[in-house]
């Protein structure tokens, strides 16, 4: 009975890897960019079946556990998008996939219940801190690295205003991008970048700040994200492409002078394009931390943070099929010639945001609030935040 629950609900998760990775993927995604990631699932899950009944009823319950905690990372946030916006097909398997690791896990509890008073003392008494040392430094990296590929669509919906157009754009290796654009009135125009997991609309109150201030605006969806093609990633890999993409729109559209302001992994990507370029005239950075291992190496040099990191965006990069980012954001920000305004909220962010200060050197200001939320800034300081960033945009855009 034990291993035919196993295997029934190892096959249900395994569904959900298969639509991940074959037949959610929209346009701009080729077939087999997923193909790893299925085969790795694919292989361990038939080998842990097959094997199922010869292990020792100790491994059984591991084995168990660590299929279903992933199942129910792959699958949970499918719950909240269900409750709070439209049911996809991809939902559905989604919503099995959690169930399936919930019934993998109840089992996990089940099995050593099962065969209690079996085994040696001194294996029971190493068995709790050794599974919490690889919760802790082996699944809960590989399950930020699966969480990032459920960044589940959410809805565009209309313009802001009738001044705002819809236009398209195509990033250099054919995916095609969509936005919202509202032309300069003062001379210069602010590319807005959105955090992971957002889409244009989650720029619309700093694209609102900068109406007021004349300023020409445009909001898009990153890849994989609202109308747009592609493979949705939280860490912007592949971002470089949709930001020069549309730099280069605005620049053909009497864009005037630039500049770019980016929330969460749209700071990073600010950073990175800014970097690249020399056409950004400036750059406001609100929440930057790191979009791949490299950053994690300039970060610490602490080796179990390393190791997370590592295993986190290795993760990754077997899921997206690609190879992370080569270069990090403090090589960056150190090549850059725009000027910098970065702000960070809380001590985390406080960290990264003095990392990138330190590597930006004299162009490069730091603007820290403690009591903020992550890119909350302009909603819970509002006066302020209008004051601090439209000023430094006017100091390095209108003059």
């Amino acid at each position: 009975m034990t291993f035919r629950v196993f295997a029934a609900a190892v096959c249900l998760a395994l569904l959900h890897a298969f639509d991940d990775a074959f037949l959610l993927p929209g346009g701009g995604v080729p077939l087999t960019q997923h193909a790893l990631a299925f085969g790795i699932a694919l292989v361990a899950s038939a080998l842990a079946v097959w094997r199922f009944r010869s292990l020792r009823p100790g491994v059984q319950a591991g084995l168990a556990f660590t299929f279903g905690a992933l199942a129910m990372v792959n699958g949970g946030r499918h719950a909240h998008h269900v409750l709070n916006d439209a049911t996809t097909a991809n939902d559905v398997t989604g919503l099995l996939a959690f169930a399936a690791g919930l019934v993998l896990v109840g089992l996990a509890a089940w099995i050593p219940f099962a065969h209690r008073g079996e085994g040696s003392w001194p294996a029971r008494l190493l068995v709790p801190p050794a599974g919490l040392v690889f919760i802790w430094f082996v699944l809960a990296p590989v399950g930020m690295g699966i969480v990032d590929i459920h960044s589940l669509h959410r809805p565009v919906g209309s313009p802001p205003n009738a001044a705002y157009k819809t236009v398209h754009f195509t990033a250099s290796d054919g995916v095609r991008l969509e936005g919202w654009h509202r032309p300069s009135r003062n001379g210069a125009s602010v590319l807005m970048i959105s955090g992971g997991g957002g889409n244009r609309r989650s720029t619309l109150r700093h694209a609102r700040m900068l109406e007021r201030h004349g300023y020409g605006v445009l909001v898009y969806d990153p890849r994989g994200s609202g109308n747009s093609e592609g493979t949705v990633n939280s860490y912007g890999w592949g971002w470089d492409k949709d930001a020069d993409a549309a730099m280069d729109y605005l620049a053909a559209h009497g864009g005037g002078r630039i500049g770019v302001l980016g929330l969460s992994t749209g700071a990073d990507i600010a950073i990175d394009t800014a970097g690249r370029r020399g056409d950004v005239g400036a750059v406001v950075a609100d929440g930057s931390a790191q979009i791949g291992y490299e950053d994690v190496k300039e970060y610490t040099h602490d080796p179990l943070m390393r190791q997370g990191g590592w295993l986190m965006f290795k993760t990754l990069e077997v899921i997206q099929g690609r190879s992370g980012p080569k270069v990090s954001l403090a090589d960056r920000i150190e090549h850059t010639r725009a000027p910098n305004l970065l702000i960070s909220a809380n001590s985390m962010e406080k960290q990264w945001g003095e990392l990138y200060d330190r590597r930006g050197g004299s162009r490069s200001t730091l603007w820290y609030l403690p009591h903020a939320g992550h890119t909350a800034a302009l909603r819970q300081y509002p006066a302020a935040y209008e004051r601090r960033v439209t000023a430094f945009l006017d100091a390095h855009l209108l003059t």
